[in-house]
């Protein structure tokens, strides 16, 4: 009985742990995403998506293809490839 209460804690440590990690994971998509449309927005990007829209509006707007900077393109380049990381949506 002792060992099936120990396998039984265990399981459920593991569990606990791995929907915490993948909790956090998640978080850092989502900050990841608003950072990445942050850049965007602030060069006058018009979103389509409807998130963002609800966020950074589009009544500013003014292009589909904005310029950004090297320190940007660097900056939007290092996310992407942590979202990749992350394997984020």
């Amino acid at each position: 009985m002792k060992k099936f209460t120990v396998a039984v804690f265990a399981s459920f440590a593991a569990l606990t742990s791995f929907s915490m990690q993948a909790s956090a994971s998640e978080q850092e998509c989502k900050k990841l995403q608003d950072n990445y449309n942050l850049i965007y927005a602030s060069k006058g990007f018009c979103f389509k998506d409807a998130d963002a829209k609800a966020k950074y509006g589009n009544e500013n707007c003014h292009t589909t293809k904005p310029k950004f900077s090297e320190k940007e393109q660097q900056r939007l380049d290092e996310i992407k490839a942590r979202q990749k990381e992350l394997n984020c949506k």
